[in-house]
């Protein structure tokens, strides 16, 4: 008999501890709290092979740069804004999101395409600092008439400090003309993009859910963020940042890494957390409000990502992908061009790959 109760004990003791299907407006309630948008305001800088440093605010289509100047405090009034989702995964304010949210990059193929029309883009730049340089000194040379007088002895005098002043901005001119030059023929001759080393100098910050914000104070001076660590592996589009206090606030679900987990089947029920189209559409009268989206699996994993029918748009990336009893299956990350309904998360193993290193 007491085998019997064992027994019984045990299957009563597992069927409790299993988890159970919750509804749609049970995961969102569960979850929600735990979804941040994320707000960052960067831009680019790009170091020259003479170490020279260049800032611009993004690319266009052609491979043209933006707002390229050599003045970080100039670039800093014209930086790119973007916004993505991330999630909670600790108690330290410890956020995971894409790699491409945290730290925005340029793809090596779209510099590639846009390859020579960028090098002209910078060759230009420095030809209009050489023209200024030209004129500045055509300016001073008009200058020196102006040091020289006749005296009342009719005998001809000059300023001979004012000349000299005029002789030593003249060479410095001169050094500094040369050395643009110099800079343009190095330019002319590259033949290969990766000698142009560029990164994104990023300020990050983040909204919760069930909050008022009014601008971009409200994300980056309330709840400023640092990136902590991002994928080194080019099909791992995963990034972790930090709240800089470092504190999860209490009421904030986190979202756990399992240690394990059974592979996600063909036709399984998803669902998205996430802020699709930023806080155009995530703002709301009551405040900022996450999107839960849902769909099926409709290509099973290969190991490094997941297909999906989950409907997403821009600022969705980064969004935590969980199943119907609220495991973490994945992370948002791509979708199809041209179709917001084929989309791509970053399967829970690679997950807990990146969280191990």
């Amino acid at each position: 008999m007491k085998h019997l109760l064992s027994l019984v004990t045990l299957v009563a003791l597992l069927f409790s501890s299993c988890s159970r299907e919750m509804t749609q407006a049970e995961l969102f309630d569960l979850t929600k709290s735990g979804s941040v948008l994320i707000l960052n305001k960067f831009y680019y800088r790009l170091q020259l092979p003479n170490n020279k440093v260049l800032y611009f605010s993004g690319v266009d289509a052609e491979g043209n740069l933006a707002n390229v100047t050599d003045n970080e405090a100039e670039i800093s009034k014209h930086c790119s804004v973007m916004s993505g989702t991330g999630f909670f995964v600790d108690e330290k304010g410890l956020i995971m999101t894409n790699r491409h949210v945290a730290q925005p990059y340029i793809e090596e193929e779209q510099i590639k395409t846009g390859y020579r029309n960028l090098l002209r883009s910078i060759a230009m730049y420095y030809g209009i600092i050489k023209q200024k340089l030209s004129d500045e000194y055509n300016r001073l040379e008009n200058m020196k008439p102006g040091c020289y007088y006749m005296g009342s002895d009719f005998a001809l005098y000059d300023d001979t400090e004012k000349l000299n002043q005029i002789a030593q901005q003249q060479a410095e001119l001169r050094e500094a003309y040369s050395e643009v030059e110099n800079l343009i023929r190095q330019i002319s001759a590259l033949d290969d993009p990766r000698q142009l080393r560029i990164s994104s100098v990023c300020e990050l910050g983040i909204a919760y859910n069930d909050t008022h914000v009014t601008g971009e104070k409200d994300f980056l001076q309330k709840n400023p963020c640092v990136i902590i660590r991002v994928s080194d592996k080019p099909d791992v589009d995963l990034a972790l940042i930090q709240l800089k206090n470092k504190q999860t606030p209490q009421n904030a679900y986190v979202f756990a890494i399992p240690s394990e987990s059974a592979p996600l089947e063909m036709g399984q029920q998803l669902y998205m957390l996430g802020y699709n189209a930023g806080p155009q559409l995530a703002t709301t009268k009551a405040g900022i409000q996450v999107q839960m989206t849902g769909g099926k699996v409709t290509q099973l994993s290969d190991g490094q990502r997941i297909l999906y029918d989950i409907a997403t748009v821009q600022g969705s990336s980064g969004s935590p992908v969980i199943d119907t009893e609220g495991n973490l299956v994945g992370v948002n990350f791509a979708k199809l061009n041209g179709s917001d309904n084929f989309n791509f998360g970053i399967p829970i193993e690679r997950v807990r790959e990146f969280m191990k290193r």
